[in-house]
């Protein structure tokens, strides 16, 4: 059993004070509607539950916007539904992060720093922020973009253990510099690295002069296929672009692990703002361009085969998903679908993924 003592971060927004029943404090006609908490006293990884959080944050949005790039975190009012009954409030910060979205988004994704949120826990020491990733623009479809991308992040949680896990927010914003302006949206948030790092005893690496071939091996393959499948190339291990490293146990420099991330760029999330590179000669992210290193046929058919075992669960979380619309639960599967038809043809490796590897 995964307990938030093993995993202190995991504390950070469902934070540890006994939860009384409000039962024991009023009779059944004396008791009020909501119970107000401190703290929730809970060993449960919050990122294994699927249940959508319901949070309502309250801060200046319009301060926000206009104060998106300076880098300053902010004050915001946290308020975490835990059920029918019973919801915790924090005051803590928050500070926009992101180059293009911040540009872009009328609601750039920001850091959630709880590292002065008045939390008497010391173990909550090692975790002083996490990432939130926003729907972007107070419209449907980037609702839709949201929920395909955190789609992205449980499909390769299925293929490696070595990933970022997510967990869904059901998001209302409440803007105090809009007269109080209550808009909601879908949200998500990222496991911090140092949280996977810790899963993994491994380390995290901060250096961005790692060539690829530094990489393990056959955990590269796959990571480099799996953005195939996606149809994500918005990604490189040299600079870390929408790439983390671990250094593994026990292994040296052969030990280095990519976790990807970031996959709003990808063919499956469809996002009208997302343009290939130019320097790949494709015109849509729906095309897929294979970047991970040439290898010999044997180590390109082990990591087809790594994913290939996998593809009922993969389109099953993907038809499970009941948070996203029927035309684009369709689309997804469908651009899933034409993977797989091509990762079963014969001359996949020489036409698909030998023409672009590096």
């Amino acid at each position: 059993m995964i307990t938030s003592r093993r995993f202190p971060g995991l504390r950070m927004l469902i934070i540890s004070i006994v939860l009384l029943s409000p039962g024991s404090l009023w009779s059944q006609e004396e008791q009020p509607e909501m119970y107000h908490v401190d703290t929730i006293d809970t060993s449960a990884d919050i990122f294994d539950d699927t249940e959508p959080m319901r949070v309502t944050l309250t801060f200046d949005i319009k301060k926000y916007q206009r104060e998106k790039f300076e880098g300053e975190y902010m004050p915001v009012h946290f308020l975490y539904q835990f059920n029918d009954s019973i919801q915790l409030e924090k005051e803590m910060r928050l500070k926009a992060r992101g180059q293009f979205r911040r540009n872009y988004c009328s609601l750039a994704p920001f850091w959630l720093n709880i590292r002065k949120a008045d939390v008497a826990n010391e173990n909550l020491e090692d975790t002083k922020r996490m990432k939130i990733v926003t729907n972007c623009r107070n419209a449907k479809g980037y609702d839709e973009y949201l929920l395909k991308e955190y789609l992205c992040y449980k499909i390769y949680n299925i293929i490696s253990p070595v990933s970022f896990r997510v967990r869904l927010m059901k998001m209302k914003y409440v803007d105090t510099g809009r007269k109080n302006k209550v808009t909601e949206g879908w949200a998500f948030m990222i496991e911090p690295e140092e949280m996977v790092a810790e899963r993994h005893n491994a380390l995290v690496i901060e250096n961005d002069e790692l060539a690829m071939r530094l990489m393990k091996p056959a955990q590269l393959d796959v990571a480099a296929l799996f953005m195939y499948m996606i149809g994500n190339a918005d990604f490189s291990v040299t600079g870390r672009h929408n790439i983390k490293i671990l250094g593994m146990p026990g292994h040296g420099t052969e030990g280095y692990t990519v976790v990807p991330y970031d996959f709003d760029y990808s063919g499956l999330v469809d996002a009208s703002y997302a343009i290939p590179g130019e320097n790949l000669g494709i015109f849509s992210v729906r095309e897929r361009y294979y970047l991970g290193l040439c290898r010999d046929a044997e180590a390109f058919m082990a990591a087809i085969e790594h994913i290939n075992q996998y593809r009922d669960e993969i389109l099953k979380v993907v038809n499970d998903f009941v948070y996203l619309d029927e035309k684009n639960k369709e689309d997804v599967i469908e651009y899933l679908e034409e993977y797989f038809a091509q990762a079963s043809q014969f001359d996949m490796i020489g036409s698909m993924l030998r023409r672009t590897c590096r």
